[in-house]
């Protein structure tokens, strides 16, 4: 007598390929960042989202902000970043929401095209990582490799706005530098 398999429906399938939340470095090396994706730092305007800039001058003063305090703090402390998940020194440092994850996928997919997730190695999270009242660098931790994949960048932090921090002109800024310089 053969016994019928009977197939279990596991409930609504995913939007999305995201793995949430935080998984233990795979790798023994050191944090990296790989900056393959060249448009993490396109400027596009979506919905209540914008990430262009007034000028140059304003980028300039950004990317001197991300490359010389962000990305230097966030490789220096990866690991207590993690283990604070938002709390203490790092608190604008942590997962994505999951009531954001939808409204921050749809931003990567304007930046980087709908196939984008596809062509990512398996376990990646998505992170915001910033220091100051603005800016937030979102990344994608592939902790296989135990590096940062820049996606984009929140320079008004407008992914989780504050009406005391948050300005209401940013969209009439213009400025792309991928538009501008390519």
């Amino acid at each position: 007598m053969s016994k019928k398999r009977v197939k279990m429906d596991s409930g609504p399938k995913p939007r999305k390929s995201i793995i949430r939340g935080t998984e233990p470095n795979q790798s023994d090396s050191p944090l990296t960042f790989d900056f393959l994706n060249r448009n993490w730092l396109k400027g596009i305007s979506f919905r209540d989202f914008t990430n262009k800039l007034s000028s140059e001058t304003m980028f300039a003063e950004y990317m001197f902000e991300i490359f010389h305090k962000i990305i230097p703090t966030i490789q220096s402390n990866w690991n207590e970043i993690v283990r604070s998940q938002g709390r203490g020194s790092w608190k604008h440092c942590h997962p994505i929401a999951e009531e954001k994850l939808d409204f921050v996928i749809n931003i990567i997919e304007q930046i980087h095209g709908h196939k984008f997730f596809e062509s990512q190695n398996a376990g990646p999270s998505l992170w915001q990582l910033g220091f100051t009242q603005n800016i937030r660098l979102i990344a994608i931790h592939d902790y296989t490799n135990n590096n940062l994949i820049p996606v984009f960048v929140d320079y008004h932090h407008l992914i989780h706005p504050s009406d005391h921090f948050n300005q209401p002109d940013y969209n009439r800024y213009e400025f792309c530098p991928i538009n501008m310089y390519s």
